[in-house]
């Protein structure tokens, strides 16, 4: 760590290293020369966008980055997102798999050869969700676990699953369930085990680009699978529709043999890192002390948490943004097949459409997101709260007007389904983003609580909707839709109202120095924390950046277990 070195007037100065980046996983030019603020400079700082996205304060900055991989958090963002494309290619397979596998009574020449009522239909689609369940372990766990492992148990479960869903569906209808919880404890693995790993891995300015470009990965995968099982369900291939499940098998193996060499727990675990990059990440997460993941001595506020109101805003708010995705990703092949009548090629296209619209969407919104709070400097609570709000309304409200549209206007069917994708894609730069924000810490619980809550939901969605659409008819689907549209718009008010993508109090560092640098503004601060000096002999501290006070009365000693109150941090003391 750069010492610090004194001006004319025998004022201590400290490199600025508390800039977010400049651009999204830029690690900073080993040209730019350190920069320093007396106390009176830092009352004309310039906004951040106009600062140097890095200072040489470490020595190890010095060291290049290697020639294949200039960010190797770039690198890990893209591995990821091949890991949520294979686990969106065995979670989507089934709704255009489906369609070819079982008999339909409406259109008997669009059928497949098993004879599965609607309801047990509506069972082998909830299975994946029954999976889900074990998000509430771990999601408890993800933050202890390592991460690289979790992710490669996910697509251990999706190579076995798919492979072995052809052999067991024609010999009973509960293997075909267990073969499909299979594929939702995948998901329960991988969902939590990401989000911790972003925690990691990329500083608070790059998590929404972040999360754009790995959750991409979920319509990446539903783009190729979509169309590929419409093709294979009318081919003879690997006899038809059991080529789409063989597939979706061998593309999860081929993620697992790149995942394994390059994948990484956290940087100081990634042998093609630069020590640059390494010192950059550490560096800009030192002050939010997410700890090691062995360290059993770290105590979860669980009492706080269940009592934060922006918490459980961001979990309604979840559950309310994937109840009308669950209709769009599993029962859309359905209805363009029983209301507009697709037949399966056209089908799997078309169905692929909306996720184009929803992966083009929060690619652009987050980034625009990250924009706007690391350049233009706007409140991230609020970029939250204005992506999330105009998500939940045009969501609510293309859904709604679907089932206008008949057979004779099916464009304007399709057309209304890719809006109402188009605006859930800023749900990315909204209510997602906030999640991991809450509380880094503890990002592993608060997804496992979460998706908990998507997976009963979900359940309750697959077999209501069955139980709704027995014979296909526009009417029942019209109920689906418009159930769905009243859901969508929840969040509207609540997340709006209750939100925020700030860190909580309850999830804030022990040290007392980090936590007086998370409320000052413009604090000066070196690589490891904000650095103070004493100078009265009342033991008053004095901050590079602020005009000396009075001395303040003692705090009292900042514990996890109990929240902390409304301080002033700018009259933190010593003890």
């Amino acid at each position: 760590m750069s010492a610090p070195s004194r001006d004319e007037g025998g004022e201590k100065t400290y490199p600025v290293v508390d800039r977010a980046p400049a651009a999204m996983f830029r690690i900073g030019s080993v040209d730019e020369q350190p920069q320093v603020l007396t106390p009176q400079a830092t009352l004309t700082r310039p906004p951040l966008h106009k600062q140097a996205s890095c200072t040489r304060s470490e020595a190890g900055d010095l060291s290049e980055p290697t020639a294949l991989f200039p960010s190797m958090r770039l690198v890990l963002a893209a591995l990821l997102c091949c890991c949520y494309m294979a686990l969106s290619i065995s979670t989507s397979n089934i709704s255009v798999g489906i369609i070819c596998m079982s008999s339909c009574p409406l259109h008997p020449g669009l059928g497949g050869t098993l004879d599965w009522k609607a309801s047990q239909e509506g069972y082998v689609l909830a299975a994946q969700n029954a999976g889900h369940l074990l998000m509430l372990l771990t999601g408890m766990w993800a933050d202890r676990l390592n991460g690289k492992w979790m992710v490669f148990a996910s697509l251990v479960l999706c190579v076995s699953a798919n492979a072995l869903l052809p052999l067991a569906s024609p010999v009973s209808f509960w293997l075909a369930v267990a073969c499909r919880m299979a594929v939702g404890a995948a998901d329960a693995c991988l969902i939590p085990a990401a989000n911790s790993l972003i925690t990691r891995w990329f500083p608070q300015a790059e998590r929404a680009a972040a999360i754009g470009i790995i959750s991409g990965g979920r319509q990446m995968g539903g783009l190729f699978i979509l169309p590929a099982a419409g093709w294979l369900c009318t081919q003879k291939i690997a006899g038809g529709w059991p080529a789409i499940f063989y597939l979706s098998a061998l593309v999860s193996l081929l993620v697992m043999f790149f995942w394994l060499p390059f994948g990484a727990d956290k940087p100081s675990k990634q042998c093609c890192i630069s020590e640059r990059e390494r010192l950059f990440v550490e560096s800009r997460i030192a002050c939010e002390s997410i700890g090691k993941r062995t360290d059993r001595s770290r105590r979860v506020p669980y009492r706080a948490m269940l009592r934060s109101k922006p918490l459980w805003a961001s979990v309604l708010a979840m559950v309310c943004h994937e109840y009308p995705l669950v209709i769009m990703l599993q029962f859309l092949p359905n209805y363009l097949r029983d209301v507009l009548e697709f037949q399966p090629t056209e089908n799997g296209i078309i169905s692929a459409l909306p996720m184009l619209c929803l992966f083009l969407s929060k690619t652009f919104t987050s980034s625009l997101s990250s924009y706007l709070i690391v350049q233009r400097e706007f409140d991230k609570t609020t970029v939250c709260k204005v992506f999330n709000g105009i998500a939940s309304a045009g969501l609510s409200i293309c859904i709604g007007i679907v089932p206008f549209f008949k057979k004779d206007h099916a464009a304007l069917a399709v057309l209304s389904l890719c809006a109402a994708m188009f605006s859930a894609g800023m749900h990315t730069p909204g209510v997602q983003t906030a999640l991991v924000q809450l509380a880094p810490p503890f990002s592993g619980i608060i997804t496992g609580w979460t998706y908990f809550a998507v997976a009963w939901f979900g359940i309750g969605n697959k077999i209501l909707t069955k139980r709704i659409v027995q014979q296909g008819s526009p009417t029942e689907w019209a109920i689906v839709f418009q159930v769905a549209s009243v859901v969508a718009a929840l969040p509207v008010v609540v997340f709006t109202i209750w939100g925020s993508a700030d860190r909580q109090i309850w999830a804030s560092p022990s040290s007392k120095l980090s936590v007086a640098s998370m409320y000052v503004p413009n604090r000066v601060a070196s690589a490891n924390g904000a650095q103070m000096k004493r100078v009265s002999s009342q033991g008053s501290w004095k901050s590079a950046s602020l005009p000396k006070r009075a001395t303040p009365p003692p705090i009292r000693k900042i514990s996890t277990k109990t929240p902390l109150g409304p301080l002033d941090a700018a009259q933190l003391r010593t003890e």
